[in-house]
Order: structure tokens, then sequence, then C-alpha cells
């Protein structure tokens, strides 16, 4: 009484369907079903999934004709992550005591010599940041986690980024690019840190950050990653990566590699409790946009993990309702390379499993690019 149904997605978009032969099979037993592979599989550079359903071909009580009954994604051709190229045109830097900026035709990025943060980020004479973009460790608990003692044996971290220490920067100018290379001392967890920023003539934003721990006691990560505000008329979220709906590691395989959209309201989970809400995994990139089509991308060196809110992490954890929690005039966005799974084996004091947590005495790499993007639509 079933169909099973194939599909091949290039980059999230359908580029081959059909049925598959039907076999007749005992219990225990198996066969081989022969896929057809899409025309100039062997040529794409794109991000190949294989999606299989078992669909009902009849309509019954409970479901109508083609309703799935199982399925199933698997990622048989991953794309290539691309770094940014130079550009033709020149950049301008200029240092002070305190800070650093680069600056284009239509551009300007500052950052901070004390904190390594980048500050501002003008595009067309137009401010993008409420909140400068830097380094963010801290996830709030859930409430599995809160019977778990996830905030009093990860609790350090709640504050490792606002008390990193820069021991010192390097600019360099290699062909038709300009990097700004910080170094970082993390004392609270005896760690170096190194964050990268790489930019062209485009307007395009590298960023990339370095973790080395020194401690083989460093407690689990609860995520590595940054925030960054962004104002509040960016409310149209696209992403290709999990969804549609909300996930974690340990709570994904449901949710397929696609193409997706929504607006922010739709993308938080307002939970009776508030709680951390809204990931989305295994992300190659998103972006935030306005009404008139003009966008904040940002693109991953590696999948991400990004949560957007119109409020703060601090606010998450204070309130009780969810209309204790404020709208504000910016989104705050996590873009993280991993986050630290919600658990729930039971909700009475079990841990989240080891594979779906990150030891804080192992290295961790990751990066993405920035850029502003006009008239999308």
């Amino acid at each position: 009484q079933f169909d099973l149904v194939y599909e091949f997605t290039s980059d999230g978009k359908r580029i081959q369907t059909g049925k598959l032969a039907s076999v007749s099979l005992l219990p225990g037993k198996s066969g081989t079903i022969e896929i057809p592979v899409p025309d100039g599989f062997n040529a794409l550079s794109t991000d190949v999934c294989l999606n299989l359903y078992v669909q009902l071909k009849k309509a019954n009580l409970w479901a109508s004709e083609g309703y799935s009954i199982a399925r199933e994604q698997f990622v048989v051709k991953p794309g290539a992550f691309k770094t940014i190229k130079a550009a033709d045109k020149q950049m301008t830097v200029k240092e002070t005591a305190g800070e650093i900026s680069v600056q284009a035709d239509s551009f300007k990025v500052v950052f901070s010599k004390s904190t390594g943060a980048m500050t501002s980020w003008v595009q067309n004479n137009s401010e993008l940041l409420q909140g400068v973009l830097e380094p963010y460790f801290w996830k709030p608990a859930n409430d599995n986690q809160k019977q778990s003692n996830y905030e009093r044996s990860m609790g350090v971290w709640r504050k490792v980024a606002s008390n990193r220490v820069v021991e010192g920067v390097d600019v360099t100018k290699p062909d038709g690019l300009v990097t700004l290379l910080f170094r970082m001392n993390l004392p609270d967890v005896e760690a170096g840190y190194t964050l990268k920023y790489t930019l062209n003539s485009r307007g395009q934003i590298q960023v990339e950050a370095d973790y080395k721990p020194k401690n083989e006691k460093t407690p689990k990560i609860p995520k590595f990653g940054m925030r960054i505000r962004i104002p509040e008329k960016f409310q149209s979220i696209q992403w290709y990566g999990r969804g549609v709906f909300e996930n974690y590691p340990d709570r994904k395989t449901a949710a397929f590699i696609g193409v997706y959209t929504s607006t922010l309201d739709n993308f938080r989970t307002d939970y009776a409790v508030p709680q951390d809400n809204g990931n989305r995994c295994d992300v190659r990139w998103f972006s935030l946009a306005d009404q008139k089509g003009n966008a904040v991308r940002v693109s991953g060196l590696q999948p991400l993990c990004f949560r957007a809110w119109p409020y703060t992490e601090e606010e998450l954890e204070k309130a009780k309702h969810p209309f204790d929690l404020p709208v504000h005039d910016f989104i705050n966005l996590n873009i993280d390379l991993n986050i630290h799974g919600v658990g729930g084996d039971d909700t009475w004091g079990a841990q989240t499993m080891e594979k779906y947590t990150y030891p804080g005495n192992k290295p961790y790499q990751y990066g993405f690019v920035l850029e502003y993007m006009q008239n999308m639509k």
C-alpha cells in the first residue's frame, strides 16, 4: 500500500524526482533498489541531497493519498564552501590609539583595538550594527538543563568572552585584501584565542575564530560562536540548512536540509517558560532582509548554527513568562559553529548525551562571511 518516492536536490532546489520500483520482500530479508542518478551528477559542485519518502498509495481514514509515513535524507555530495576573493578597488586603512578602520567607496568598518570587536559597519551611509560583533560562548539553559546541573557546571563560560584580553593585533595588506589578526587570551578558561578579519573592496568581511585551550580540566563549552545585533527592520529570514522548525544537534534529523523562509516572529519559539530556543543546524548560509529586499547575509566556511531573537540572552534567562520578554529595536543574532544539545533522556537530572556536547579542552576553529546585499527581491 506504499510508494517509495525519491528526490534529489541541489543547494536546496529539486533537480529530479520519481517513484521507485516496488520490491516484494519477506520480513527480515533485504534487497537492492536502484535509484537513477541525475544527469551530470559527477560534474555538480553544489550540495546534493537525496530525500526518500514512503507514501500512502490511497487515502484512508487517518491520512490522505501521498501522506508520508516515513522519510529520510542523505547528503550524497557535500558542496564546497567559498572564501572571499580580492577585488579591484583599493581600500583605506586608518589606525588610531583605540581603533582600526577599513574603508572603500560604499562601506566603512571599524574595529576596537582593546576588544577585537567589530564596532561599526556602515554601508551606503547606513549603520548596520546595533551592537558589536564579538565572541560569545554562553547558551541559556532549557528546562531539561535546569535540572541537570548545566548552569553550575558550565557557568564559567558566561563571562569568558567579556573578560577576554587582547594581547596584540597585526594589520596586513595582501593583494587586494586587508587582514586584521587579533591575538587574545581567555584567562577565565586558560585558553588562547585569535580572531581574524579579512576584507575586500566589495564590502565582504570574512571572520575566522581559532580557540586553543591550555587546561585539560576546562569544562564543556555551551557553544562556540559569536553574536551581533542588527537593526529590527531585517525581519524576513531565509536560510539553507535544517528547517523549517527549530532544531539542535540531538533534535535535527526530522528537519531536512533545504531552503526555508520565515519571519522573525515565527522563527523563534515562545515556550510556556522562556528558555533557549530557535536554533537551526547545518546551515550553509542565511540572510535577514528588510521590506525593500536589502539584506545582511552570512555564509559559512563550514556548516553553521544560528538563532535570531528581538531580546538578549540575559533577558531570556530572567523572564518567567513569554509576555515578560521585551521586543527591542534590534535583532540579537548568534552565529555559531556548534551548540550544546537539548538533552531530555529524562527531565529530572539526566545529562545531555556526550556525543551532543562539546569539550572545552579541545581546539575549535570556524569562520563565516558577512556581506550586505541590495535589492534581493
